[in-house]
């Protein structure tokens, strides 16, 4: 408990922390049991806050109200779950540090339907990085980066916990960490429940982009995950804004600097999902079946337009006539 209350801390004002160190010493010398009934820690709290002025009191609410933001900042930058996923499935080890990075994915990854079903994320090949030269050092440097970003973001929620003072959890630490490895949490649910639902002994191979034909056997578990980690990912984000908006005697610029270095990793973790899912090189293979789709479709002949025409624009007919479109001017 007497953490919270030892330099350093996010008080940010020189007369605030000579009264917390007051407040501290007078509480410490007084009968324990005269504190019995509300705590040695909100004791403290309670000394600090009735000797603080009404401006001082209006300074420190724009620093909770700062705190309170963060959860809504860093969702709105988040990566969706259904991205994680699809990095697992060539870089298990990258996706794991990257849902540290920012445990508020609930923006991101709401949309309950989104185009592609839960069944068939993990049956996408959307990381392509071995088409680039040196893909190996660009693993190795994202890998690298990850691990530092993931360690700044629970670094931040160990020091928020121990050097803020929240109203209702006064002597306790750990609820801002709980608020960030709760993502780790649902992303670890997420790939063992996707993996134990693919078929085949395959299912557990580290690297799954190399391996063909995956099936998903039970697409109504994937289903009922993807309904769960919503509803998981939902509390944990009131859970955050709750805990951070009742954080106490932490001024606004240390709040400033929390919410940086928050949002850092998480725009990290978003950088790299851009990437490696949206930025690196494309397989044409979709495009290919998209292509034999249509060129099955058969031709009908309609008044006004005869088969002669059809070669002349290029289309596929069923008796085995061109399937590419005339280049013709």
């Amino acid at each position: 408990m007497r953490y919270k209350f030892t330099s350093p801390t996010y008080a940010d004002y020189p007369e605030v922390n000579a009264l917390i160190s007051t407040c501290v010493q007078n509480t410490s010398s007084a009968d324990p049991s005269t504190y019995e009934a509300v705590g040695m820690c909100h004791a403290i709290l309670l000394c600090v806050l009735n000797d603080t002025d009404n401006e001082m009191m209006a300074t420190y609410g724009a620093g909770t109200t700062i705190l309170g933001f963060i959860p809504t900042i860093l969702s709105l930058i988040g990566t969706s779950r259904d991205d994680y996923l699809r990095i697992h499935k060539r870089f298990p080890m990258l996706a794991l540090l990257l849902s540290c990075c920012n445990p508020s994915t609930v923006i991101a990854g709401l949309s309950w339907r989104t185009s592609t079903p839960p069944e068939d994320v993990l049956l996408e090949n959307r990381v392509q990085i071995d088409a680039y030269r040196h893909w190996k050092w660009i693993a190795v440097v994202m890998h690298g980066a990850a691990i530092v970003a993931a360690g700044v973001t629970i670094w931040q929620a160990v020091l928020l916990g121990m050097r803020g003072v929240m109203s209702f959890a006064c002597p306790t630490w750990y609820n801002p960490l709980i608020w960030v490895l709760v993502g780790a949490l649902a992303h670890i649910i997420d790939v063992t429940t996707s993996r134990f639902c693919l078929e085949g002994h395959h299912r557990w191979s580290w690297d799954l982009s190399v391996i063909s034909g995956l099936e998903i056997r039970w697409a109504w578990v994937m289903r009922v995950k993807d309904m769960v980690l919503t509803i998981l990912a939902l509390a944990d984000y009131v859970y955050g804004t709750v805990i951070l908006s009742s954080t106490q005697l932490v001024g606004p610029q240390p709040a400033l600097k929390i919410a940086v270095a928050l949002a850092f990793p998480a725009i990290f973790a978003k950088l790299v999902s851009i990437f490696l899912l949206g930025l690196g090189p494309r397989d044409h293979k979709n495009s290919v079946r998209q292509g034999e789709y249509l060129s099955t479709i058969p031709f009908v002949p309609r008044q006004g337009f005869s088969e002669e025409d059809s070669e002349h624009y290029g289309f596929k007919l069923a008796d085995g006539h061109t399937s590419r479109i005339s280049e013709r001017s």
